[in-house]
C-alpha cells in the first residue's frame, strides 16, 4: 500500500492547471474573443472538476492511514498548512486594497467586503451559510467547504476502518449532497456561499469512489484515442451543459470519469500534461485560482483611476471591459495570464511552500496541535 500511496498522478496535476487558467479567465470580464468562447463562459463548472479531483487525490494519499485520533490530528495539520497561509496571503492583500480604497475615496469596507467577513474568512467559515453573497477573495468560497469536507473525509475514514463501509458511506454522502442540491437549493450545482458545502461533498465523495473504481480496475481504460474522445466530452459537456440546467448535475460524474482515465497516464494526452509547463503550472495551480481575482480588481482599480468609459455590456447584460476591440481585449487577457502565473511562481513557493513548513515545524504541538491533542486523548480515554 505504501507503493500505491506514492503513486503521483502527473497528468492529473497538468489537468489542475488548465482548469485554474480557464477559471481565471471565466472570470476576467473583458470583450475579446477569449471572453465570447463559451468553454470560458462556463468555465466556473471546473470547480466542481477540483472537487472531484481532491476526493481522488485525498483518498489516494489518506484513505488507509487514517485510523486514529492522532492520524486525524496530523492529517487535519497539513491540509490546513496547504490552505490557510495563502488564504490568509490574499485575504490581507483585498483588506490592503480595500484601505487603499478607503483613503482615496472613503466608500469602503461594506457588502462582502465588511470587516465581518474578514473574521469569517480568517476561521474558514465565509461560505457555510453565515453571509448571503459572496466575500473578500470571491474563489476562496470552495477553500472555505473543501477545509471542512476534509473534516467529513477524517471522519468517514476514523468511523469505518472497513473499505466497503466506507465506501457505503461515502456514496451515502454523495448522494446526500446531490439530493440537498437538487431539493433544497436554489441555486443547485451554482451555488457557493449557501449550500456550496453540499456541493463540494458531492464531488468530493464522488472522487473518493472513483479512486476506489481505478485501483480495482484489472487493465489500463486510457490510451491516447480514449483521452482525445474524453476531452472532446469535457469540452462539449462544459460548453453546453449550462444551457439545460439539469444537465449541470452530471458534471461531477464526467469529470470523475476523465480523472479515471487521464489516471491511467497512458497517452499522448497524458504525455504532454506530464510536460515541464503543464506540470508547473499544476504545482502553481492552487495560487493561479486563489490570486486571480486580485490581480483583477487591481486592473480595475487601474482603470478607474487613469481611464475613462471603459465599461460596456454584452447581449446578456453583463458589464465588460471594452479597451477598443476584441485584439486589444485578447493582448489585455493574455497580459493578464503572464500576470497571475508569474505570481503564482512566487507565492508557489514564497507563500504556500513556506506556509507549510511554518506550519509543519514551527506549529506542530502549539497552537493547532494542542486541541487536537485533547480531542485525540478523549477518543483513547472512551476507547475498551
Amino acid at each position: 500500500m505504501a507503493d500505491e500511496r506514492s503513486h503521483r498522478f502527473a497528468a492529473l496535476d497538468g489537468w489542475r492547471g488548465v482548469c485554474a487558467l480557464l477559471v481565471a479567465l471565466h472570470h476576467l470580464n473583458v470583450h475579446g474573443h477569449f471572453y465570447a468562447w463559451p468553454l470560458v463562459r462556463n468555465a466556473w463548472l471546473f470547480v466542481d472538476f477540483f472537487f472531484v479531483l481532491s476526493g481522488f487525490v485525498i483518498a489516494h494519499a489518506y484513505g488507509e492511514i487514517l485510523l486514529s485520533g492522532r492520524d486525524v490530528r496530523e492529517f487535519v495539520l497539513r491540509r490546513f498548512a496547504r490552505l490557510w497561509p495563502l488564504h490568509v496571503t490574499v485575504l490581507a492583500a483585498f483588506v490592503l486594497l480595500e484601505l487603499c480604497r478607503y483613503a482615496t475615496i472613503g466608500a469602503a469596507f461594506t457588502g462582502g467586503r465588511s470587516v465581518f467577513a474578514i473574521f469569517t474568512n480568517l476561521a474558514l467559515v465565509q461560505s457555510l451559510g453565515v453571509h448571503n453573497g459572496l466575500t473578500w477573495n470571491t474563489p476562496a468560497w470552495s477553500i472555505s467547504t473543501e477545509f471542512y469536507t476534509y473534516l467529513v473525509f477524517a471522519s468517514v475514514c476514523l468511523i469505518a476502518a472497513n473499505r466497503k463501509v466506507r465506501l457505503a458511506l461515502a456514496a451515502t454522502i454523495m448522494f446526500g449532497g446531490l439530493a440537498t442540491l437538487v431539493f433544497l437549493s436554489r441555486y443547485g450545482m451554482r451555488e457557493t456561499f449557501n449550500f456550496g458545502f453540499f456541493r463540494c461533498l458531492y464531488g468530493f465523495s464522488a472522487g473518493m469512489l472513483t479512486y476506489d473504481v481505478w485501483r480495482l480496475l484489472p487493465g489500463k481504460i486510457g490510451g491516447t484515442v480514449m483521452e482525445i474522445a474524453v476531452l472532446a466530452v469535457v469540452g462539449i459537456f462544459v460548453t453546453f451543459a449550462p444551457n439545460i440546467r439539469m444537465l449541470e448535475y452530471l458534471a461531477v460524474s464526467v469529470f470523475a470519469f476523465a480523472i479515471l482515465v487521464f489516471a491511467q497516464q497512458a497517452g499522448a494526452v497524458s504525455r504532454a500534461l506530464e510536460g515541464r509547463a503543464a506540470s508547473a503550472l499544476g504545482r502553481w495551480s492552487y495560487s493561479i485560482y486563489m490570486l486571480h481575482m486580485f490581480v483583477i480588481a487591481c486592473a480595475l482599480s487601474l482603470l478607474d483611476t487613469f481611464a475613462k468609459h471603459w465599461t460596456s455590456f454584452d447581449a446578456s447584460g453583463n458589464e465588460t471591459v471594452t479597451l477598443g476591440g476584441v485584439w486589444s481585449g485578447d493582448l489585455f487577457a493574455a497580459a493578464y495570464l503572464a500576470i497571475v502565473i508569474a505570481l503564482s511562481a512566487f507565492t508557489y513557493r514564497f507563500v504556500e511552500k513556506l506556509g507549510q513548513r511554518i506550519f509543519g515545524r514551527g506549529l506542530h504541538g502549539k497552537i493547532l496541535a494542542e486541541p487536537l491533542r485533547r480531542v485525540d486523548r478523549a477518543l483513547r480515554s472512551r476507547a475498551p
